[in-house]
């Protein structure tokens, strides 16, 4: 049993030595402090102590559970652990104690040491029950009364510390004089550490050292006897942080499990200052629904400052996990009960690599911040404070009907050889669910809460003047959204490798649009805006028709004449113009052009005067060269007639005169 000193109580509780030791002194004699009754005893030493070396101390589990739990969270401040001499002596005082409390020489001390030594009693340093001589008490007694508490101890042996033999008593006493043990005994140890950090067991280890050290006798040209070799226990265990190292490579999550850390303290901390978010199994069966899940997830989010705790139960699909939407959609629904958190302290789970949306969520209020969102290590569970409200909140859900524990292999069932039974109603179970949130907060905590439920611990920051951040849940939609720039071909944008139009974008005239597209989740319609960020309308998916369908004819038209009527709203809202008109009038004002002077002039040849001619013909000098042409062309045919004529005429005359 542990004991705490006056200084010791006044440290854990804040209050000076002097009024602790004054509290021990009044509950000595029954009065309550703190609304607890203090179990105290006297001890008699050469130092701490008041008058006559007397000081009082304190049992432990006595104390107000409030300083228990707070002397339990902070591990340096607990007395060492017993060990040795100090467990022989506080084991002896205990006796002493028992039969001290009457006067010296009367009969109610013999009667005391008489029931002391009627019966065997359990001496916690050699683990067993031990019958006791009554002058073995007196001994003690008068001993203590002499020299206080170090006389209860053992003395220790002269040779206390000191190796009593080298690999062991017998392998020494067999070899000793034959070989250098010294040297047998390194080979030994760096095999038997070697075995450790292979993580083999320790009977294997003890078993595998003594025929290696049958090897070892036997390389030294010695033939061991039975029995010599046999590693003792302690030897084997003796080497055992070596098989640290075999658990940070074989297994690490045990090895950092047993990680130095530190200690945090809630104090300073408003509600939502710091929210933990993590997915936690509900180990429930759930009864049998085609395409679900026989098993739910809890979405948990955990406020650090009041160890309050969100859920959102989630069935899933068979073969289906948590999604970002899931855990957005979590997170929406905690915000808009408690407010937006300041911090986010999330796992390294792939349903949390979405992140990036905290940072914009955060942003809705807070602007000059760096980063709203922290991670924890991989594999670090100690690191995630919700851990351990998981547990509490475990143990409310374990008396509950359908619940199978954390092993599937090894499910709670109801009768020994049966299957587990599961939950009557699966509308029921998020009812169930919440009704056990509703126990887990009104229930007293230890720790940092000290015995406050986490209702009240919530409503102190209340009545001490928090506010939550209220966040309008439309405001989501640009926290979880992006804006990306599309082109409009024939009323139509392309999303996702889907085809979206609405009214607007039938009648919409512009090349590009910008659409809002959400991050993580399915939207129905997307809000598309003009270049100028001006909304016009919501985008959904655009429907087939079939080629003989008549609804498609007339949804083709409507949609031409949406086009037509956007063209004549476009056409109405600029005025027309004259273009003939404006260029007439705009000619009378533009500048004339000065007439430059001669400064030399170049002529030219007559066949460069007769080609210029020729180039520069007009289309009546044209006419009138071709129908000149024409002229002489039939002069010319005109007298080549009349000479053939002619001819003719002389040839018929000379043909006349030749047959006269």
């Amino acid at each position: 049993m542990s004991w705490l000193s006056s200084q010791e109580l006044a440290d854990l509780s804040g209050v000076d030595e002097r009024n602790a030791r004054r509290a021990l002194c009044r509950a000595s004699v029954g009065k309550p402090w703190r609304g607890a009754t203090l179990i105290v005893r006297t001890v008699k030493g050469h130092r701490g102590g008041g008058r006559s070396g007397v000081r009082y101390e304190v049992r432990l589990d006595s104390l107000p559970l409030g300083l228990q739990e707070a002397l339990k969270a902070s591990p340096k401040a607990l007395p060492a652990p017993l060990e040795g001499q100090a467990l022989i002596r506080e084991w002896r005082f205990d006796i002493v104690h028992r039969a001290g409390e009457h006067p010296k020489g009367s009969t109610a001390r013999a009667d005391a040491i008489r029931a002391i030594c009627e019966r065997p009693i359990l001496n916690p340093a050699t683990g067993r029950l031990e019958t006791l001589a009554p002058d073995t008490v007196r001994r003690w007694l008068r001993e203590y009364d002499e020299r206080g508490l170090v006389a209860l101890g053992r003395k220790k042996r002269a040779d206390h510390g000191a190796s009593k033999a080298i690999v062991s008593i017998r392998c020494d006493r067999e070899f000793k004089d034959m070989i250098d043990l010294t040297e047998v005994k390194k080979r030994l140890l760096d095999f038997i550490r070697a075995q450790h950090k292979n993580l083999e067991g320790i009977n294997n280890i003890r078993w595998k050292a003594s025929r290696f050290l049958e090897e070892i006798i036997r390389e030294a040209g010695f033939e061991p006897p039975p029995g010599s070799c046999k590693v003792p226990m302690w030897v084997v265990k003796a080497e055992d942080d070596y098989r640290r190292v075999g658990e940070h490579h074989k297994d690490r999550k045990k090895f950092d499990d047993d990680n130095p850390g530190i200690l945090r303290t809630i104090e300073g901390l408003w509600p939502m200052d710091i929210i933990v978010g993590d997915v936690h199994p509900l180990d429930f069966l759930l009864p049998e629904v085609e395409g679900l899940q026989r098993y739910a997830k809890a979405i948990c989010w955990f406020d650090v400052a009041t160890a309050r705790l969100w859920a959102t139960v989630v069935v899933l699909p068979k073969g289906e996990g948590i999604r970002n939407e899931h855990v957005i959609a979590s997170f929406k629904e905690m915000v808009s009960a408690w407010g937006l958190p300041k911090k986010l302290y999330l796992d390294n789970g792939s349903e949390y690599r979405f992140a990036e949306f905290i940072d914009d969520a955060m942003k809705l209020t807070h602007t000059d911040y760096l980063s709203a969102l922290t991670r924890a290590k991989p594999y670090n569970a100690r690191a995630k404070p919700i851990e351990n409200r998981f547990r509490v909140w475990q143990s409310y859900l374990a008396k509950l009907p359908g619940y199978v524990g954390g092993n599937r292999m090894k499910a709670k069932t109801a009768n020994v050889g049966r299957a587990p039974t599961p939950y009557h109603s699966l509308q029921s179970f998020p009812v169930m669910i919440e009704g056990s949130l509703a126990q887990y907060h009104a229930m007293p905590q230890s720790g940092a809460l000290a015995m406050r439920s986490p209702t009240e611990a919530y409503n102190q920051a209340v009545l001490d003047g928090w506010h939550k951040t209220e966040v309008d849940p439309d405001a989501f939609v640009a926290a979880f959204s992006t804006e990306e720039t599309r082109e409009v071909r024939q009323g139509h944008i392309s999303v996702g490798g889907r085809s979206w139009t609405c009214d607007e974008l039938a009648s919409y005239l512009g090349k590009r649009v910008i659409v809002v597209i959400p991050k993580f989740e399915n939207w129905d319609r997307l809000p598309i805006k003009d270049e100028r960020g001006r909304l016009l309308g919501f985008a959904e998916v655009d429907k087939p028709f079939a080629y003989d369908d008549v609804a498609g004819a007339k949804e083709s038209s409507r949609r031409r004449r949406l086009r037509a009527r956007g063209l004549r709203d476009l056409d109405a809202s600029a005025p027309t113009i004259d273009a003939e008109a404006e260029l007439l009038e705009a000619v009378a004002t533009y500048p004339k052009q000065l007439p430059a002077p001669v400064g030399a002039r170049v002529t030219a040849s007559d066949e460069a005067r007769r080609t210029a001619a020729g180039v520069k013909e007009s289309p009546q000098e044209k006419r009138a060269r071709e129908d000149a042409q024409r002229d002489l062309e039939k002069a010319a045919r005109q007298r080549k007639f009349e000479a053939q004529r002619a001819q003719n005429a002389r040839i018929a005359a000379n043909l006349k005169a030749k047959s006269a």
